[in-house]
């Protein structure tokens, strides 16, 4: 049988189930396993309590996404099975089992690649362990913001990098409150033009139909099947009412917070300014966090200028920090991996990114090696020094078919530039995400950059991931750590929302409380 005659009876099973309600029950399990919130009384009730109180053991949030997928994909009008009954979710869960464990031993021909399955669950799993939180939000809003960025943001929108993220939140705040809304909603009392927010929900919407169009046109029946992109993701409001365009049903409010903040990026990759522009708009908020926690005198944080080696002009590493033990050189990436790299079995998505990933670390052994010899302005103090990869959103580089094609790249990288092939291979380096870079200062500005950083390198956690590394070599410190250290610039921005207009009728003091109620959900990062 192939993966397809296997995946029919789900198919068959998901379309007794009434599409827009099925797509109620989602948003409400999607607010009770991802965001913590309790469910109704009324769900689940042919259950034993206890059973109802441990649906995380049971349900995880990547189900809840395949579910709405195939609502959206095979639910019906009108039928009789209903996800709020536990006889009916769990044979929908019992489903989600069998067809992952049929697409991972049978969904191609050639045998699974157990080191690459590793990199797709992690990238399938991990990033909804990461809620927003106030650093999420705010980060969002500088790297956007930055006067290179918004410029761009304002020609492609029609608004602000800061109105087009407050709002997609606070829309999101609503829907922790309640399933649907109308789009008509006028927020011009809040600076954003009545075109601009309905080009908004232009933007992050679609009726059911276009939905189901996209994912049958992205949809896989082999091994891919459970990682398939879900088109929620690009547009999470879902149009239901033919009469009624403007009313919208959100099923997973974390697709709709991510796309309204760090998914900003997708509207504008294709301006063929955006590159520069965005990664010096990075660059510099790497700068102001690395800021915030190394002060003087104990640290020193530079932006070394560029500098000439015969007829070539070099930028040069983006940043030094500096203190009595060692010196970090920062080389900051705003790079992403493609949804391909994230979810295919085939290693040539992956392999592709990851030699973009491999000159950023080869450019930085180059910066290195340049200030090393006295080629630069920054002098060697016989220190050692350390070289960290910084990227905008997270890689999840700890499976060891990923590190070997990475280092694959580096051999290759090395040959092509002249470099000596071994000095490339053996140099340590760290490749590390903004949000893991803002609680790893944290931690070097209680013990210092070496100590951190050579036990970092030097033992078999040399490619762990950083903050698995810090919990377990650094717990104490890690006690000390401020999860949402952005909390003061939050609490200024909401109130600036809230006293837009001294009238109440504007609606900005409630803009301002659902904006609060989506960033309000604490990081699970120190989990």
């Amino acid at each position: 049988m192939s993966f397809y005659d296997e995946y029919k009876p789900f198919r068959n099973y998901m379309r007794q189930f009434q599409r827009l309600q099925g797509l109620i029950d989602i948003w409400q399990y999607s607010l009770h396993i991802v965001e913590g919130k309790s469910l109704p009384l009324d769900y689940l009730a042919d259950i034993a309590a206890r059973t109802r109180r441990n649906l995380h053991q049971y349900l995880y949030p990547w189900d809840i996404d395949i579910l709405a997928r195939e609502l959206i994909l095979n639910g019906a009008e009108r039928r009789n099975r209903s996800l709020q009954r536990w006889g009916d979710l769990s044979v929908a869960i019992d489903h989600l089992r069998r067809l992952g464990d049929e697409a991972y031993s049978r969904g191609d021909a050639e045998p699974a690649d157990v080191m690459l399955e590793m990199h797709r669950i992690a990238h399938r799993q991990f990033p909804w362990q990461q809620k927003m939180g106030a650093n999420g939000f705010i980060r969002a809003l500088k790297v956007f913001g930055h006067a290179s960025v918004n410029c761009i943001v304002e020609r492609e929108l029609g608004m602000s990098a800061e109105q087009f993220i407050m709002l997609g939140t606070a829309v999101t705040g609503n829907f922790h409150r309640s399933w649907g809304m109308s789009t008509e909603q006028n927020y011009s009392a809040l600076g954003i033009p009545v075109a601009a927010s309905q080009a908004f929900f232009e933007r992050l919407s679609s009726t059911c139909g276009t939905l189901r169009e996209q994912t049958l046109a992205v949809q896989r029946y082999n091994s891919d099947w459970q990682y398939t992109w879900n088109p929620l993701q690009a547009r999470p409001l879902v149009r239901f009412d033919r009469d009624h365009p403007a009313r919208v049903v959100c099923p997973m409010p974390y697709y709709l917070i991510k796309r309204a903040t760090a998914g900003l990026f997708y509207d504008l990759v294709r301006s063929s300014d955006f590159d520069n522009p965005f990664g010096y708009s990075f660059q510099s908020y790497i700068g102001e966090i690395a800021q915030i926690f190394f002060t003087q005198p104990a640290f020193t944080v530079a932006a070394p200028a560029p500098y000439d080696i015969g007829s070539r002009h070099l930028h040069g590493v983006d940043w030094i920090i500096s203190d009595r033990t060692g010196h970090l050189f920062l080389e900051c990436k705003t790079k992403r991996l493609t949804m391909r790299a994230k979810s295919e079995a085939d290693t040539a998505a992956v392999d592709h990114d990851l030699s973009v990933l491999a000159e950023a670390v080869v450019q930085n052994f180059k910066n290195m090696q340049h200030a090393m010899e006295g080629k630069t302005a920054w002098k060697s103090d016989g220190m050692p020094v350390f070289s960290m990869i910084l990227t905008l959103e997270d890689w999840f580089i700890f499976s060891p078919r990923v590190r070997e094609l990475l280092q694959n790249n580096l051999r290759l990288l090395a040959a092509k530039e002249g470099l000596d092939e071994r000095a490339v291979m053996q140099m340590p380096y760290t490749v590390a995400s903004a949000s893991e870079f803002e609680v790893a200062c944290q931690i070097i500005a209680q013990v210092g950059i070496a100590p951190l950083m050579q036990n970092k390198l030097e033992n078999e956690t040399n490619w762990w991931l950083l903050l698995p590394f810090l919990r377990q070599h650094f717990p104490n410190e890690l006690r000390n750590v401020n999860w949402d250290f952005q909390t003061r610039e939050l609490n200024e921005l909401l109130g600036r929302v809230t006293k837009t207009s001294g009238s109440p009728k504007n609606g900005a003091s409630e803009f301002g409380n659902e904006l609060a109620t989506a960033i309000r959900v604490k990081s699970t990062l120190r989990g």
